[in-house]
C-alpha cells in the first residue's frame, strides 16, 4: 500500500504589480531607460516621452563627476562567468543575488537569512549559490572575510606547505597578533615549516578583487545633494528618465470595435500600464524617502563635515515605514553627486557604539576608525599601538568596543598588525 502523507508549506506569492516594483529598484539611469523603450514596444497602447531634468529654467548644466567603479567591471566578469554554467534557475538566481552583494573589494556582504526574500528562494539556495560563487575567479572572491579568503586561494592554489589551512582555521587569531612560537609548538612545525608557510601566505591577496585587471567603468550619479536657500539640504535629480504615458485615444478607438478578442488585449494593455505607472512612482517615492531621511540624520556630516552619526539601513526603513528589503535595494549600486564628488549611499551608513562621553549616547564606527588611523599616523614607530591598545585607549574615552571589533576596523582600514608595523620601520 503506498505511504500517503500531507505537508503543509508556506511560500511567499508576490503579485505582479510587486515583482516590477522589485526590478524598478534595481535599475539605475540607462538600465531604466532601456527597460521602458522594451515596455513601450511590447505594448502598443504605451508611448514615451523625454524631457530634460535640469527644469527650462536651469540654463547651465551641472558639473558631473564621474568615478571609476571597481565593483561595477567585477560584476559584469563574474555574472560572465556564471552565465555559462548548467545549475539548477534557483542556485543560478541565488550566485545571481550573491555577484550583487559584494563589496569593492569581492567580499560577500549580503545577508544569507534574507537575501533571498522577495525571490522564493531559501536560506539553502542563498549558500549553495554562495558556494558556486567562491568557485569563480579571482580565487577568494565571495569570501566573507578575509580569513574565508585566505583559505579559498589555499585550497586553490594547491601549492601550499603542509598545515597552512591547519593555521589558518585554528590559529587566525594568533596568526594576527604573531605569536608564531605559541603556533609553531601547537602545530609542531619545525622552523623551516613555519617559515615556508609565512612566505606563503605573503603571496595570497587580501583583498579577492585585486588580483584582475578591471576595465574602467564610469558611474553617473542619480541625484545630486545640494545647499538650497536658507542653508537647508536638498537634492535633484539627475537622471533622465523618460514619461511613459496611455494612448488613450487608441484605447477608444479599439474599443469601438467591440470585438472580444481585441476588448481582452486592450484592457491587459492598460492593465499593464497602471501596473508598471505603479511601480515607477514606489520607485520614485523610495528613492526620494531614503534620501530625505539621510539628509537629516546626516546633516552635521553634509553642513559641518562632522564624523557619520550611527545609522543601519533597519533605521531609516523604521522612519521611513518601508521594508529593510526596499531599503537595501535602494541603496544598492545607487550614487549621489556631492561637493563635486560622487559617493554611494552605502558609504552614508555607520554603525553605533555606545558611549558614555558627556552629550554623546553613541558614536559611529567611521568615526572610531578615523580616529584609528590618526593614531597610527603619529605612532612612536619603535612602539606602535596594539589592537588590545586601541582597545584600551577607547575604553578611557568612555567608548565600549571589543578588541576583535578593532583588528575588524584595523583590516578595512589596511593597516598591518603592530608586529608588521615595527618590522617595516
Amino acid at each position: 500500500m503506498a505511504n500517503l502523507s500531507l505537508k503543509l508549506e508556506q511560500k511567499t506569492k508576490l503579485m505582479q504589480v510587486q515583482r516590477l516594483t522589485i526590478q524598478l529598484l534595481a535599475l539605475h539611469g540607462q538600465e531604466l531607460t532601456d527597460f521602458l523603450q522594451e515596455q513601450v514596444t511590447d505594448n502598443p497602447l504605451l508611448d514615451i516621452r523625454y524631457h530634460d531634468v535640469r527644469g527650462a529654467g536651469d540654463k547651465t548644466e551641472k558639473p558631473i563627476d564621474n568615478i571609476k567603479s571597481r565593483s561595477a567591471s567585477l560584476e559584469s566578469q563574474l555574472m560572465a562567468q556564471l552565465r555559462v554554467l548548467s545549475v539548477p534557475k534557483p542556485v543560478l538566481l541565488a550566485a545571481g543575488l550573491v555577484i550583487g552583494s559584494l563589496d569593492e573589494k569581492g567580499f560577500f556582504q549580503g545577508d544569507i537569512t534574507s537575501l533571498g526574500d522577495g525571490y522564493g528562494l531559501t536560506e539553502e539556495d542563498i549558500e549553495k549559490g554562495l558556494a558556486l560563487v567562491q568557485t569563480f575567479d579571482p580565487p577568494g572572491i565571495g569570501a566573507r572575510n578575509i580569513c574565508e579568503a585566505l583559505i579559498i586561494q589555499t585550497r586553490r592554489r594547491g601549492d601550499g606547505p603542509p598545515k597552512t589551512e591547519a593555521l589558518l582555521t585554528q590559529h587566525y587569531d594568533d596568526f594576527l597578533r604573531g605569536k608564531w612560537p605559541k603556533i609553531q609548538q601547537s602545530l609542531e612545525l619545525s622552523d623551516k615549516e613555519l617559515r615556508a608557510i609565512r612566505d606563503f601566505l605573503k603571496t595570497l591577496s587580501l583583498q579577492p578583487a585585486g588580483q584582475i585587471e578591471q576595465d574602467e567603468v564610469y558611474i553617473r550619479p542619480d541625484v545630486e545633494i545640494y545647499l538650497a536657500e536658507g542653508g537647508n539640504l536638498a537634492f535633484r535629480w539627475l537622471e533622465e528618465i523618460p514619461d511613459v504615458y496611455f494612448r488613450e485615444d487608441l484605447y477608444a478607438e479599439y474599443a469601438a470595435q467591440k470585438d472580444k478578442k481585441t476588448l481582452s488585449y486592450i484592457r491587459k494593455a492598460r492593465r499593464a500600464f497602471t501596473d508598471l505607472a505603479s511601480a515607477l512612482a514606489y520607485r520614485h517615492l523610495s528613492i526620494e524617502q531614503v534620501l530625505n531621511c539621510l539628509l537629516n540624520r546626516q546633516e552635521g556630516y553634509f553642513l559641518h563635515g562632522q564624523p557619520l552619526a550611527p545609522l543601519r539601513q533597519k533605521d531609516i526603513a523604521q522612519e521611513t515605514s518601508l521594508s529593510t528589503a526596499t531599503v537595501s535595494r535602494v541603496c544598492r549600486n545607487r550614487y549621489v553627486l556631492f561637493d563635486g564628488k560622487v559617493y554611494g549611499l552605502q558609504t552614508f551608513f555607520a554603525t553605533a557604539y555606545n558611549s558614555q562621553r558627556d552629550g554623546e549616547d553613541f558614536v559611529s564606527d567611521k568615526a572610531i576608525m578615523k580616529k584609528m588611523q590618526a593614531l597610527v599616523d603619529c605612532e612612536d614607530k619603535e612602539h606602535p599601538y596594539s589592537d588590545q591598545d586601541f582597545a584600551d585607549y577607547f575604553a578611557a574615552i568612555h567608548i565600549t568596543i571589543a578588541r576583535r571589533t578593532i583588528t575588524k576596523f584595523r583590516q578595512k582600514l589596511n593597516i598591518p598588525n603592530s608586529n608588521i608595523r615595527r618590522r617595516c620601520r
